[in-house]
């Protein structure tokens, strides 16, 4: 079969098959980049995880790889520590991606935006000079042994810090013997709304480059964006289509997708069943009659005060939690402020000191109970854990924590890459959409977007009829206007190149970024069904029969709960097993009428909803909760607080009571004394009770 009878053209687009029996790109023999001409082009690899980017770092070809974020090349590096050479720029403070981007003019806050416009080359200050040239030291030192020892050269960098790379490259003529990979490229539009201008430096740098570079993604921008820039418009463009020629490689993740009212108190839900050791269970997919436990969470949740504040609500310890996003000063220092040093990880000594909040496991080490992955963690990390569950977690209702459906998820479902990790094509998607009032109008939108349009072209115009000194003096204050505003009130941007003057542009970057910002959260996430209408249309995913079944009994209000709740108790379509879970998801009556009464009592009332709570009221009495109590606590003995909440919470679930547990609870059955208890570690003491006696 020759897969060359099978390339096709399709909306514009060049559209090649993979051979049958190919799960990698480096599987793939007669796969060579050279067949991609001279030239920029883009390659839509459609699947994440089909080993793109290891393809390039172990092929025949001179490699700069170029990554939007330090954490998915720390990561390639640490798989080939002694193959590839990774340029990691310690001259400019990285900007983060964790930005609550609500802080200032609701985008990026002060600070990051400030440090942004410090990589301006003609404002790096003098004392980089030694970094640069340590670096480059280095970096030589790498190209020379690998001359001697006649491999390809494999370089890796991140997009800030490629300005610094292509003036060594170019200063040294190694330039044109280079492949330049642009992986993940849709950050470009993505992280506009962070960085706008170091993004649009990127892209000014790339235009220089007369060459091939491979702008690859498996989740491109969409066209109608691609197609408002004009470096993108009219590029070459290439799909790899894996379902032609073996349909068993399109795997359609499993999503189930719940609304939430609060994302932290859900990642405390799941983290107290985990600790609670209620822990999943699935067959291993290699072996069916092993059972296997997910005993490892991962979150996906932009927001690092939000992971850092369930944390420490719920009493995490260092040794249970990766905490995985952009490893900052002011996110190292809000870490160990909020909890602790022991928190952080510290590499290497003087100099090469490093801090860390976590770092991403290799294959075969060990994982641990609770990962959180800010959007740093989005593209590119590879997990190989063999038990993880994947949780999402969205809020449209802050720009920073609303997960683009159309590009963020897909990549995140490809982060798992164990086969023999049963969870590995499941996830969990929870979501609260735009809240009521917090919408904008599109024609209000239109409007706003067209009033920047027009005092950009006017502050232009401006500019280009200034003579040399003037513009020179309006350039220099509207540099430090664009720092504190942050395109706020236009889309004008100076763009400085290596040995260039600066020049005024329109940051089309930036005006793209705030039109994608308005569909996530005022179109997608507009209401529920928006959201779901968006998951099908954007994502290759599968929705259970579970996930259709509870939210039809959750939203079809033409029925009455008595009517809900019969046709729930006599489905045969469900297990009883999954009858309960039903139940428990659809909501606080559902899960008391069934999971407490059962089907039969509630046949037996006739699903009347008010004879069913007189029941669950009798059922649950003072006696019951009292039983439970002591059988859990022992009189004499000492409980921190901590303690005591957690089991509360345990004989409650086990009551089906939907009551905040409170240490003072006890006081209703038990006389109690305040006490200090040790830690575990007997570092510390914590607040508990030691229960003297039955009242």
């Amino acid at each position: 079969m020759n897969v060359n009878d099978f390339i096709r053209k399709e909306d514009g687009k060049i559209v090649i098959p993979v051979p049958p029996g190919i799960r990698y790109m480096s599987q793939w023999a007669d796969f060579n980049l050279s067949f991609f001409g001279n030239q920029p082009f883009i390659i839509d690899k459609q699947i994440p995880g089909c080993g793109f980017t290891e393809y390039c770092l172990t092929n025949d070809d001179n490699i700069v790889l170029i990554s939007p974020r330090k954490l998915l090349l720390e990561n390639k590096f640490n798989q080939h520590p002694n193959e590839i050479y990774y340029f990691e720029n310690k001259c400019d403070d990285s900007y983060t991606v964790d930005t609550d981007l609500t802080k200032q003019h609701g985008r990026g806050d002060k600070k990051s935006v400030s440090e942004e416009d410090s990589n301006k080359d003609e404002e790096e200050p003098k004392k980089n000079n030694k970094k640069l040239l340590k670096m480059e030291s280095k970096l030589n030192s790498y190209l020379n042994d690998m001359d001697s020892l006649r491999k390809p050269y494999k370089i890796i960098v991140t997009y800030d810090s490629f300005k610094h790379l292509k003036r060594y490259l170019v200063r040294t003529q190694r330039l044109e013997s280079f492949r330049i990979v642009v992986d993940e490229f849709q950050s470009i539009f993505v992280d506009s709304r962070f960085k706008a201008t170091t993004e649009f430096s990127f892209l000014i740098e790339l235009r220089n480059i007369s060459g091939q570079i491979c702008f690859v993604s498996a989740t491109p921008m969409m066209d109608t964006y691609l197609k408002q820039v004009e470096y993108f418009n009219g590029l070459p463009y290439f799909e790899l289509d894996w379902g032609l020629m073996d349909k068993s490689r399109v795997m359609k993740p499993e999503l189930k997708v719940r609304k939430i009212v609060s994302v932290n108190s859900e990642i405390k839900r799941i983290i107290r069943e985990y600790k609670s050791g209620k822990f999943a269970v699935l067959s291993n997919p290699e072996n069916e009659k092993e059972i296997i436990q997910s005993k490892e969470a991962v979150f996906y949740v932009n927001s690092v005060n939000n992971i850092l504040s369930v944390i420490k609500s719920e009493g995490l310890k260092p040794e249970e939690v990766n905490i995985l996003c952009s490893n900052t000063n002011d996110n190292i220092q809000r870490i160990k402020k909020r909890l602790g040093e022991k928190f952080i990880i510290v590499e290497g000594e003087g100099e090469d000191k490093v801090e860390k909040a976590g770092f991403v496991p290799l294959r075969g080490q060990p994982h641990k109970m609770f990962t959180f992955c800010t959007r740093t963690v989005y593209l590119g990390a590879d997990f190989y854990s063999t038990n993880a569950r994947t949780f999402i977690l969205s809020d449209a209702n802050i720009d920073s924590l609303a997960v683009d459906i159309s590009l963020d998820l897909p990549q995140i479902l490809g982060r798992q890459r164990l086969e023999s990790n049963p969870w590995k094509n499941h996830a969990e998607f929870y979501f609260k959409n735009l809240g009521s009032g917090k919408g904008i109008l599109k024609d209000e939108f239109d409007k706003l977007v067209d009033r920047k349009v027009e005092e950009t072209n006017h502050l232009l115009t401006v500019l280009n009829k200034a003579d040399p000194e003037e513009r020179t003096a309006l350039i220099r204050k509207y540099k430090k206007d664009i720092v504190f505003s942050n395109y706020k009130d236009d889309y004008l941007s100076i763009n400085i190149s290596y040995n260039e003057s600066p020049v005024p542009v329109f940051n089309n970057l930036v005006y793209i970024a705030e039109l994608r910002a308005f569909d996530i959260q005022q179109v997608d996430y507009k209401d529920r069904f928006t959201v779901f209408s968006t998951l099908k249309l954007g994502s290759e995913v599968e929705f259970d029969k579970m996930t259709r079944y509870i939210d039809m009994l959750r939203e079809d209000t033409s029925k009455s709960i008595s009517d809900r709740l019969r046709m729930l108790c006599e489905t045969e379509e469900f297990t009883e097993d999954e009858k309960k879970v039903i139940a428990h998801q659809v909501s606080e009556k559902f899960d008391k009428f069934y999971n407490i009464l059962g089907p039969d009592r509630c046949k037996a009332n006739g699903y009347k909803t008010s004879d069913l709570i007189k029941e669950i009221n009798i059922l649950i009495s003072r006696d019951n909760i009292l039983q439970e109590f002591e059988s859990v606590f022992v009189i004499g003995n000492r409980y921190s607080n901590k303690d005591i909440k957690l089991y509360l919470t345990n004989i409650y679930s086990r009551l089906g009571l939907y009551k905040t547990p409170k240490t003072t609870d006890l006081n209703e059955f038990f006389e109690v004394k305040k006490v200090q208890i040790f830690s575990s570690d007997r570092s510390s003491k914590e607040n508990g009770l030691e229960i003297l006696r039955l009242k």
